[in-house]
C-alpha cells in the first residue's frame, strides 16, 4: 500500500483549492468546493489552527535571544572630580575622566551563541511536535465523523425497516390477523431507533464543531467531507514504520537537541570559569598647592589599568558539575524515548493488524447473513408463521451485529490514526477493508 508523506503537499493542495475558488469569482462562475479529504483537513489545520500559530512565536523568540548573545558588554564612561572649595579653598583640585570595558575571555560568547542556535532548532523543533499532534488530532475527528455518518445511515434504514413493519402490522390488524399487542411493540421500536438516530445526529454536530476549532474555523461553519473509507490494504510492514519514526519524531529530534543543548551548556560552563577581563584608561589632571611654596601648575597623567579576576576559590565547580548532569539525563531521555517510540509502533501496529480480520469477517459473513435473516424473519410474519416478537429481535440482532462492526471499525480507524501519528507519517491513504454495501456514506443526513 502507497504511503504518502504529509509535508509540503498538503499546503500546496489546500492554496490549490484556494486559488481556484478566487478565479471562479473573478469568471463569475459558480465557486469550486470539492468535499475535503483527510490530507486536504491536515493542510487546512496547519495553516489556520489558532494554537500553532501562537507557538510559532517562540521561533521569533530565540532568534532574538541569538542575536543578543552575540551583543559584547558596553563600555563605562567613568568622571571623577574633587576640590577643597568647601574647606581651605587654596585652588587645589583633582579631575579625570576615562573608559572601562569587559572583554570576555575563553570563548564565552562563541558558546553562548551555540546554545541560543540550538534554541532556535528547538523551537522548530516544537513546532513541527504540534504539527504531528495536530495531525493525530484531525484524522481521530475526521475517522470519527466517519463512523458516525455509517451509524446515522444504519440507524435510518432501521427506522425505514421499522416504518414498514408498523405499515404491515396496520394492514393485518384491520382482517383481525394480529392483535394490538403487535402494533404497540413496533411503535415502541420504531420510537428507539428515532432516539438513537437523534443521539447520532447530536454527537454528529458536536464533531463538525471539534473539527472546525482544530481548523482555525468557527465552530457552526458546514464542512463538506470526502467521507468514503480509505482504500482496502494493510498498513506498511512494522520495521518500516519503526524506521519511518525514529528518523521523522520532532519529540525525539527535540531530546537529541536537548543533548546537544547540554554539551553546548557545558562548554559554557567551562568558559565561565574565567570571569571578563577589565581594561581601563583614563585621563587625570591635578593642581596641589603646596604651604609657604610656590603655586603649582597642573599636572596631568594618561592611565592603564588590567584587571584579571582569578578562579582559586569560585572556578564554577558547581555549574560544571550540574551541567554534566544535565547531559547525562539528556542522553538518557533520547534513549528513553527511542525504546517508548518503538514499543508504541509495535503496539499500535499490532492492534491495527488483529482488528483487520475481525472486519473483514463482518464484510463477508456476519453482516450479510443477519440482513438474510431478517428478510427471512419478516417474511415469515407477513405469512402469519412468526410472531412480531421474534421480528424485533431478529431486528435487533441484526443491529447489534452492525453496530459490533462500527464499533470494531471506529477502533480500527482510530488505531491507524494513532500508529501513523505515531510514525509521523501524516499519510492521505491509511489502507482500510471495504465499506460494507449496508452501510452506505450520507454524510451526516
Amino acid at each position: 500500500m502507497p504511503i504518502f508523506i504529509f509535508r509540503t503537499h498538503g499546503l500546496l493542495r489546500h492554496l490549490a483549492v484556494a486559488l481556484l475558488y478566487m478565479l471562479s469569482l473573478l469568471a463569475g462562475a459558480a465557486p469550486v468546493n470539492p468535499a475535503l479529504t483527510l490530507a486536504d483537513l491536515i493542510g487546512a489545520a496547519v495553516l489556520n489552527n489558532k494554537d500553532l500559530s501562537v507557538a510559532r512565536y517562540a521561533v521569533e523568540g530565540a532568534r532574538a535571544r541569538l542575536l543578543q548573545a552575540g551583543v559584547p558588554p558596553n563600555p563605562r564612561l567613568e568622571i571623577f572630580g574633587r576640590n577643597d572649595v568647601m574647606f581651605s579653598n587654596d585652588g587645589e583640585y583633582a579631575v579625570s575622566i576615562g573608559f572601562s570595558q569587559d572583554f570576555p575571555v575563553a570563548g564565552r560568547i562563541a558558546r553562548q551563541r551555540d546554545i541560543a542556535r540550538v534554541d532556535i532548532a528547538l523551537a522548530l523543533a516544537e513546532i513541527a511536535q504540534a504539527d504531528r499532534r495536530l495531525a493525530g488530532e484531525v484524522a481521530a475527528a475526521y475517522y470519527r465523523l466517519l463512523v458516525l455518518d455509517r451509524q446515522i445511515v444504519a440507524q435510518k434504514h432501521l427506522i425505514e425497516v421499522n416504518t414498514e413493519l408498523v405499515r404491515v402490522i396496520r394492514n393485518r390488524l384491520q382482517t383481525a390477523e394480529v392483535s394490538e399487542i403487535d402494533i404497540a411493540t413496533a411503535q415502541l421500536e420504531l420510537q428507539r431507533s428515532i432516539g438513537q438516530r437523534y443521539l447520532l445526529q447530536t454527537q454528529w454536530v458536536a464533531q463538525i464543531a471539534l473539527l472546525n476549532q482544530l481548523l482555525g474555523r468557527t465552530a457552526s461553519e458546514p464542512l463538506d467531507l470526502d467521507l468514503a473509507l480509505p482504500m482496502p490494504g494493510t498498513p506498511p510492514d512494522l520495521d518500516t514504520l519503526q524506521r519511518q519514526a525514529l528518523s521523522a519524531r520532532p519529540d525525539l529530534r527535540t531530546e537529541y537537541l536537548n543533548a546537544d543543548r547540554a554539551r553546548a551548556d557545558q562548554a559554557l560552563a567551562r568558559a565561565e570559569r574565567w570571569e571578563d577581563w577589565t581594561v581601563r584608561v583614563d585621563m587625570e589632571q591635578d593642581r596641589l598647592v603646596l604651604d609657604d611654596g610656590p603655586p603649582q601648575s597642573p599636572g596631568r597623567a594618561i592611565g592603564l589599568s588590567l584587571s584579571i579576576p582569578l578562579p582559586l576559590k569560585n572556578s564554577r565547580q558547581g555549574r560544571i558539575a550540574e551541567a554534566l548532569s544535565a547531559g547525562a539525563q539528556a542522553d538518557a531521555r533520547v534513549q528513553a524515548l527511542e525504546f517508548s517510540i518503538g514499543n508504541e509502533v509495535t503496539r499500535l501496529h499490532t492492534e491495527v493488524t488483529h482488528l483487520e480480520q475481525p472486519l473483514l469477517d463482518y464484510q463477508r459473513e456476519l453482516l450479510p447473513a443477519g440482513e438474510s435473516n431478517v428478510t427471512l424473519v419478516q417474511q415469515a410474519y407477513r405469512q402469519g408463521l412468526a410472531p412480531i416478537f421474534t421480528v424485533i429481535q431478529a431486528q435487533r440482532q441484526q443491529s447489534d451485529v452492525t453496530q459490533a462492526y462500527l464499533d470494531i471499525l471506529d477502533r480500527y480507524l482510530q488505531a491507524l490514526a494513532m500508529l501513523h501519528t505515531a510514525a509521523a507519517t501524516y499519510t492521505q491513504h491509511l489502507g482500510l477493508p471495504e465499506d460494507p454495501a449496508p452501510v452506505p456514506s450520507s454524510k451526516g443526513n
